[in-house]
């Protein structure tokens, strides 16, 4: 830092909030403006429209003491934030699977430069987890691949185009969150593997961007071949420091996840978990909690340092390391309405763009090519509480274009369906032509006994796998089944202009389905 802060502004230079809605509440401005803030982490909840989102991120600039670190979780696929309002982006699977760093890049160029022009300076991504465990319940198709060196090429480009548009990216979730299975939000999340194995395979995408990387966010995530006693990363001295720092090489910026999250609140208490992060090495803390729980977590860390048991040069060195990436000159004032007018001017040619990436992406994983024209058809999809899966709309419309008059037949379905209305569903598509969607087959069980059903008793069959690709194992090899690692109705816009016009899958799979396949036979 150019000049050493006091040190309440110091510990409050750390410490990036959360907003309750979608102004800037007066308890926030305050701790912005008494420094006892550092930032803000911006939420889905937190956004309206662009216009709003526009002022807020100004009034968050402008309440400020310092340079403020504004950040958001905008990945792509199923954890984006901004996708209401900015332009939607394909999942991190999504782009792997176009073989294409050119298109990982142009979608990194878009999110970055809406982002920086929005005056959000920072972005939580890429995510560098490799994806080896197929239930794994939190990062499925957040994930590049269960190729290290696919996930170390895409995360490579993806840093470069983020940093040379000027947004700072935390590639995350070390030392690795592909393999667990238990989602750390609730609890702590384990890798029970022995430490060469998590050598080879987790670490290598963080060691190969150490050098790259300006940040890294360290996940609540426990390696039993580190630590002996439960203890997640984000407070091990022996990963953040041993391993993170020394071993990998890395020197810049550590966030810590979301202090909030039961793997660590649930154990040590907000305060005391983010002192002893601090202490074992990470820099900035997420805290997405109230603000009086912000302003008490403050008090307790300066007053551990007065104390002596948190040393003030630990908290002096992580403030010059957010110096480094976010200079207390650097802060920006610019007017809202000309960024707004910016925005709005590029949306439609980026939309257009990342459309385009998408026809790439959907990957054909087993079995042939199905088309569909004027043949009855029947398409059974999951009843999701986010995604439509929209391609019974989108088949129709393109059948239209085309000339042909629809015969499509919709069948929703419970997104884990029962014994009974498994039955019913068969009962009602027996003899016809059938496309099923299936999201999550693994984790959501009935799906599973539901396509092997219908592509016994269907005329024709095929599947679309509009999550994780592992959905293709349920039925027999010489099956028909399509991913497209993506559920948005972009990707399926894409998929019924691929199905109704004959055309072939470009895409290819980012993941090793054979590995899975050999798993569920030994199991058998």
């Amino acid at each position: 830092m150019p000049e050493k802060l006091d040190l309440e502004k110091a510990v409050g230079r750390l410490l990036v909030g959360r907003l309750p809605g979608k102004t800037l509440d007066a308890p926030f401005k305050q701790l912005l403006e008494s420094g006892t803030a550092g930032g803000i982490c911006i939420f889905k909840d937190n956004v309206d429209n662009l216009q709003q989102l526009t002022n807020l991120v100004s009034e968050i600039g402008k309440a400020s003491t310092f340079n403020p670190i504004i950040c958001v979780d905008q990945e792509g696929g199923a954890v984006q934030r901004f996708d209401d309002v900015l332009t939607p982006l394909p999942s991190l699977m999504a782009l792997a699977a176009t073989g294409n760093e050119k298109h990982v890049e142009t979608a990194a160029v878009i999110n970055a430069r809406q982002l920086r022009t929005l005056g959000v300076n920072c972005v939580l991504s890429p995510v560098v987890d490799v994806a080896s465990n197929p239930l794994n319940p939190i990062i499925g198709t957040r994930a590049f691949s269960s190729n290290t060196q696919t996930v170390t090429d895409c995360a490579r480009a993806m840093l470069e185009a983020f940093m040379q548009e000027g947004v700072v990216p935390v590639v995350k979730h070390y030392p690795g969150h592909g393999d667990t299975g238990q989602d750390s939000h609730s609890e702590l999340a384990v890798i029970d593997r022995p430490r060469q194995s998590v050598e080879d395979l987790e670490l290598v995408p963080f060691k190969n961007c150490a050098q790259l990387a300006p940040a890294v966010l360290a996940g609540h995530v426990w390696l039993t071949a580190y630590e002996e006693k439960a203890l997640p990363a984000t407070l091990s001295k022996k990963l953040m420091q041993d391993v993170l720092r020394k071993e990998l090489g890395f020197a810049g910026l550590v966030f810590t996840d979301d202090m909030m999250m039961k793997a660590v609140s649930g154990h040590y208490g907000l305060a005391e978990s983010a002192l002893l992060a601090i202490e074992a090495g990470c820099d900035v803390l997420l805290l997405c909690c109230s603000a009086d729980q912000l302003r008490e977590t403050h008090q307790f860390l300066v007053e551990a340092a007065r104390s002596g048991r948190l040393k003030e040069e630990r908290i002096h060195e992580a403030g010059n390391r957010v110096d480094e990436l976010f200079p207390l000159s650097a802060k920006c004032n610019s007017d809202p309405q000309s960024r707004l007018w910016q925005l709005s001017n590029w949306l439609t040619d980026d939309l257009a763009r990342i459309f385009a990436i998408y026809r790439d992406s959907i990957c054909l994983l087993k079995g042939k090519m199905p088309q569909v024209d004027e043949k009855p058809l029947t398409v059974v999809y999951p009843k999701h509480q986010r995604y439509p899966l929209a391609l019974v709309q989108f088949l129709r419309e393109r059948l239209v274009l085309a000339g042909i008059k629809p015969s499509i037949e919709e069948l929703p379905y419970s997104l884990d369906p029962d014994r009974d209305e498994i039955k019913s569903v068969v009962e009602k598509t027996e003899g016809k032509n059938v496309a099923l969607i299936t999201f999550r087959a693994g984790l959501n069980k009935g799906q599973k006994v539901l396509a092997e059903h219908l592509e016994k008793c269907a005329a024709t069959f095929f599947g679309v796998a509009a999550d994780i690709p592992y959905d293709c194992l349920s039925v027999p090899e010489s099956a028909t089944y399509l991913g497209t690692f993506d559920p948005s109705n972009m990707a399926m816009e894409q998929l019924a202009i691929m199905l109704v016009h004959g055309e072939k899958a470009k895409g290819t799979c980012p993941v090793a389905l054979e590995t899975q396949q050999k798993q569920n036979e030994i199991k058998a």
